[in-house]
């Protein structure tokens, strides 16, 4: 089981990227069983690469500190069969597809990590040389590439299907009472292929589509022509695949033409260093969370540790840092489940053979046996509206946050369950 409605955010953040560098075919070889590379004596060595540098102004280096605090954790507690796990190289791509794949040769072939992780970054190009080298390697999936081998572990599982109709944002926008909706969307290929994948789920689900717009510009300035066919169609649902500061500007000139009454679904911003810089501008948009929300953390015992980590070294938890915790306890799980003379390709066997992975209540059930190539069998995700400055979950169940539909995807929406 999965959620598999951010869908959205894997892709808004590419907006500004370069094209993928393509590893030339055959330059590595694959990992052989036994292969211990990082192991010492005392630790396991592991490094990541992140995209600090970033048009999205995201702090993406964020996912350092959410593993660094899951290894604090366990090496308080001596390790991993006695091992402590260590970072040993944090690595900043610049967003830029070239550097991220030199920055995976060095991890693996300089710095001789037992495994990649975090990878938190726009562009994934060194995808393809970590499964050539079957290199465990965990991140945050909001990049296809996640999906090329079963070595590659998103922190919500690696798959994703960018233009399937997503059944939670036709019950989001229903319950919102959309009537006509409007979907927008950058030109680049990724965020149009997101774009596709709103309008099949309101035409699937029977929310009429008043307009569509795929044709912006990442960091757009003039909406007005989109804002006036909007309101001729009487538009009172708008579902984006932009970044947060697109999808404020969407909402800053609906107000300026005097258009009320309009639900904004944002893929993106999620996170409370966002909420309280523009708390007034995002009053009343929808989010979606594959995780139990920070704000329900009570009704999951791994969030409230997580949240608890967090806050006693000092940081507000976020999405980032959730990614790079959960990293950081699938790794650990791998481990433990291969025995003291686990190995790089034993650690993604017994991955592999997980059937309910929740990070100890934190994510609906993922099915690692299944979770590189396809969805599960429910699709799950919390909803959150902001609200006087907060994000508030809400549509899910007194400990249920996760809204829930049968995969294949139902005809209708009208009988969610709850998890």
């Amino acid at each position: 089981m999965r959620a598999r409605t951010r869908v959205a955010t894997a892709v808004i953040v590419a907006v500004a990227t370069a094209a993928a560098f393509v590893l030339p075919a055959g330059s590595a070889t694959a990992a052989d069983s036994g292969d211990r590379t990082g192991v010492t004596s005392t630790e396991i060595r592991v490094g990541g690469i992140v995209g600090k540098t970033n048009p999205t102004g995201r702090a993406y280096d964020d996912a350092f500190k959410g593993v660094q605090a899951y290894f604090d954790m366990v090496n308080a507690k001596g390790g991993v069969f006695g091992h402590k796990l260590k970072i040993v190289a944090q690595l900043d791509d610049q967003s830029q597809a070239s550097r991220n794949v030199q920055g995976v040769r060095s991890l693996v072939e300089e710095k001789k990590v037992f495994a990649v992780l975090p990878v938190a970054t726009i562009v994934f190009a060194g995808a393809t040389y970590l499964v050539q080298k079957g290199v465990p390697t965990f991140g945050w999936n909001i990049n296809p590439e996640w999906m090329k081998g079963p070595n590659l572990f998103g922190q919500r599982g690696s798959y994703t299907c960018f233009d399937c109709a997503q059944p939670w944002l036709a019950y989001v926008a229903k319950q919102a009472g959309a009537k006509k909706a409007a979907v927008l969307s950058y030109t680049t290929p990724s965020s149009a292929d997101c774009a596709k994948g709103e309008v099949a789920t309101f035409k699937k689900y029977g929310i009429d589509i008043g307009w569509q717009d795929t044709s912006l510009a990442f960091g757009f300035t003039d909406l007005s022509t989109d804002v006036q066919h909007m309101k001729d169609a009487g538009v009172n649902f708008v579902a984006t695949c932009m970044d947060v500061n697109g999808n404020i500007n969407v909402g800053k000139a609906l107000k300026q033409a005097g258009v009320d009454g309009v639900t904004i679904y944002s893929p993106e911003g999620y996170d409370p260093a966002i909420m309280k810089k523009f708390a007034k501008d995002l009053e009343g948009y929808r989010f979606g969370s594959d995780f139990v929300p920070f704000e329900a953390a009570k009704d999951s015992k791994g969030m409230t540790t997580f949240i608890n980590a967090m806050k006693k070294k000092g940081y507000k938890p976020n999405e980032l840092e959730l990614a790079g915790w959960i990293d950081a306890d699938l790794l650990v799980r791998g481990i433990k489940a291969s025995g003291k003379n686990f190995t790089r390709q034993s650690v993604i066997d017994n991955i592999n053979k997980i059937t309910d992975y929740t990070a100890n209540g934190i994510l609906a059930p993922v099915d690692w046996t299944i979770a590189h190539t396809g969805d599960g069998p429910l699709l799950c995700t919390a909803t959150l509206e902001a609200k006087s400055g907060k994000f508030v979950p809400i549509l899910g169940q007194p400990g249920k946050p996760f809204v829930c539909f049968p995969n294949p995807r139902p005809d209708t929406v009208d009988s969610p369950t709850f998890r």
